[in-house]
């Protein structure tokens, strides 16, 4: 991904998120096989992965090893590589991965979930104990109250 692109290569962008998130026993798909980052649109797939791929494609370059036509342990170590000298990076990628991952209806129903918005039916969620809330609410206001219509402060 030169510079000068607006986006990145669909090809890198399967290779990395199908390194970050390889298929597992269960049926669990790996994220490059979902549609969801099949079609992640241009300007996002730049600003999230852009700068992996950059430094990816800037170390195939140095180096003259495809990251793309690595088998996928191979991947999985130069991610790691990388993530030595950009830790930050590597986590905001991997943790955007997640989200769309985890977002996909297919992830759902291989995780045994209903797909369906949460509402109006509702999930049915633990009681818990609503006093652990009392210290908050014997707090004072951490704000200032305004004056009251048609009074001055």
């Amino acid at each position: 991904m030169s510079a000068e692109e607006d986006f990145v290569d669909p090809e890198w962008l399967l290779a990395v998120v199908g390194t970050l998130v390889p298929a597992q026993a269960g049926g669990m798909p790996a994220a490059s096989d979902l549609e969801e980052f099949r079609e992640v649109p241009p300007g996002e797939a730049k600003w999230i992965y852009g700068p992996l791929v950059a430094l990816l494609e800037a170390r195939e370059a140095e180096k003259g090893e495809s990251f793309v036509a690595a088998e996928p342990a191979r991947r999985e170590a130069i991610l790691r590589e990388i993530e030595s000298g950009h830790p930050g990076l590597i986590e905001g990628v991997m943790m955007q991965t997640a989200i769309r991952y985890y977002r996909s209806e297919t992830v759902a129903r291989a995780l045994g979930l209903e797909v369906r918005a949460p509402f109006p039916g509702g999930y049915q969620v633990e009681e818990t104990d609503w006093s652990l809330l009392d210290p908050v609410r014997e707090m004072k206001p951490i704000y200032r109250e305004l004056p009251a219509e048609g009074e001055e402060s």
